[in-house]
């Protein structure tokens, strides 16, 4: 009976660690990204079932900005839900430095984002951003100032969206910026659905227009 009550208490005190270090975006709200752990969020350890790195390449403050984005699919083994990550690393050579990386198409029940303390990187993404809408588009931002960043030679912690998704494809976008200069897209892992018709240009649409919009305000 002991024992018994003891695992009641264990479960309780676990839910509440995980609970208490979640965080869940709000559209239209920059939210704070503490940073979090295996240790306060037990769900998160898990099988690695995806590992894909891809080299990006764009102009930006009269140079070049290069690097790789490592992308990733976990399975916990506490629960069998599915945890997307990315990891960016910025080149020594990288001409300015990155001030966010964000993800489009990204469909989930609840946005629950932050970043690994307890992973490879030196540099966390101090905010995150969900748009409002349904196109599932989420910035995670390292810097809001035109100094600052993922700077040249840098590596970012591994970021990553908290799911309950128990499926996965390859339906999502990203692209990354630096100061006013936008990369090309790339695809990524995300939950799998099936989409509405019509959605897909719905959504190319708004990603072209959030673009639009950055550079005008910029200019």
């Amino acid at each position: 009976m002991k024992s018994f009550a003891k695992s009641l208490i264990a479960a309780a005190l676990m839910t509440i660690a995980g609970s208490a270090s979640a965080v869940v975006l709000t559209p239209s709200v920059l939210t704070p990204l503490p940073g979090t752990t295996v240790a306060l969020n037990p769900q998160l350890a898990g099988i690695v079932l995806e590992d894909v790195m891809q080299s990006f390449s764009f102009a930006a403050n009269g140079g070049t900005v290069s690097g790789t984005v490592q992308s990733r699919v976990v399975r916990s083994t506490l629960d069998g839900t599915l945890d997307f990550y990315w990891r960016v690393t910025s080149d020594l050579a990288s001409s300015a430095a990155i001030s966010s990386f964000r993800i489009g198409n990204f469909m989930t029940a609840s946005y629950d984002a932050d970043w690994r303390i307890d992973g490879l990187g030196d540099t966390a993404p101090a905010t995150a951003y969900l748009f409002p809408g349904t196109a599932g588009d989420v910035n995670y931002i390292f810097s809001g100032q035109r100094i600052g960043g993922l700077g040249a030679g840098a590596e970012s912690y591994f970021m990553f969206m908290d799911t309950s998704a128990t499926k996965y494809d390859m339906s999502a976008i990203y692209d990354l910026t630096a100061q006013v200069e936008i990369s090309n897209l790339f695809s990524t892992f995300a939950p799998s659905y099936v989409p509405e018709p019509g959605s897909v240009a719905i959504f190319a649409l708004g990603f072209a227009g959030l673009a639009a919009a950055r550079r005008r305000r910029q200019a």
